[in-house]
């Protein structure tokens, strides 16, 4: 009984001592890395028209000139991050549904006609969208008084002298010859602005023409756009280019791109992802970006 015993316990030593082999996975075998979540963006219900304001209302003006008076509006060029459009478009004398909402006002002409001009929109762009908190009355008028005073002979004969073209009262602004003093204070129409886009690694990072990435390193890709230097929010972006390994998405919006090289270029080969991006300032102008990647090769990460 006892020899029994020991040869257990012999065989049983003999087992725990055998060594244990390992081997390097193969690279297919490696557990893939989830691709983090990418929710979908908002879709946001874009205004017909809008566009990013750089010119911004300023006052009515009033500037006569002789006989000619000059309805009016300035602006100050600035961006203060709302969008507008156009709503409404009026003549002389005709009636618009948002006379009395603008915060301005629609003056008159001294014979009480309603003045001419355009009605703009205002908009914020919030986490829901864009929300409307304005009206705002771009007066453009001009009207001629008839000179007083003068006898009918003196009337004729300057007429004979110098014959000018009869103004009415309805005729807008861009068909008068006006004065350089007047001339100046004439609104300037909003301008678009300069458009551009690139890639960082950081949400508020600075753009990349090129970068680094080890191999086996889940990198994250974040487009970006801006708006006369000035970053805006992005609408949706695209992958047109397919050449990391694992990639989190092909399209987003507000998320980035994460992706995952595995395999190793032929030396001496660097790969690009390019983008195609569309901003909420600018929603049809397609823009492209691009960043050329160079793989360094450590070990694989788990």
């Amino acid at each position: 009984m006892k020899t029994r015993t020991a040869l257990s316990v012999t065989a049983i030593l003999l087992i725990s001592s055998v060594p244990g082999y390992a081997r390097e996975p193969l690279e297919d075998q490696w557990s893939r890395v989830p691709p983090p979540p990418v929710p979908d963006p908002v879709a946001f219900v874009v205004p017909a028209g809008l566009y990013y304001v750089t010119d911004t209302y300023v006052a009515d003006v009033v500037a006569t000139s002789d006989a000619t008076t000059v309805y009016s509006t300035t602006t100050m060029h600035e961006s203060t991050g709302t969008y507008a459009r156009v709503i409404d478009i009026v003549g002389t004398g005709a009636s618009s549904p948002f006379d009395g909402v603008a915060f301005n006002g629609r003056g008159a002409l001294t014979n009480g006609q309603a003045l001419a001009g355009t009605y703009y929109e205002n908009f914020v762009l919030t986490a829901g969208g864009y929300v409307p908190v304005s009206v705002v009355f771009f007066q453009d008028d001009s009207e001629t008084r008839r000179q007083q005073g003068l006898s009918s002979s003196t009337v004729a004969a300057k007429a004979s002298a110098s014959p000018a073209p009869a103004v009415t009262s309805g005729e807008r602004r861009d068909e008068i010859t006006l004065p350089p003093s007047i001339k100046a204070r004439l609104p300037v129409e909003p301008s678009r602005p300069t458009m551009r886009a690139g890639i960082s690694l950081a949400p508020d990072g600075p753009t990349l023409a090129s970068a680094e990435v080890l191999r086996g390193r889940l990198v994250q890709f974040w487009p970006r756009v801006f708006a006369n230097d000035v970053a805006v929010p992005i609408r949706s972006w695209r992958l047109v280019s397919a050449q990391p390994d694992r990639i989190s998405a092909t399209t987003g919006g507000t998320q980035p791109l994460a992706a995952q090289w595995i395999r190793m270029p032929a030396p001496g080969v660097n790969w690009s992802l390019r983008f195609e991006i569309f901003s909420e300032v600018a929603p049809t102008e397609r823009l492209e970006a691009e960043i050329t990647v160079t793989l360094r090769s450590p070990a694989l990460v788990k």
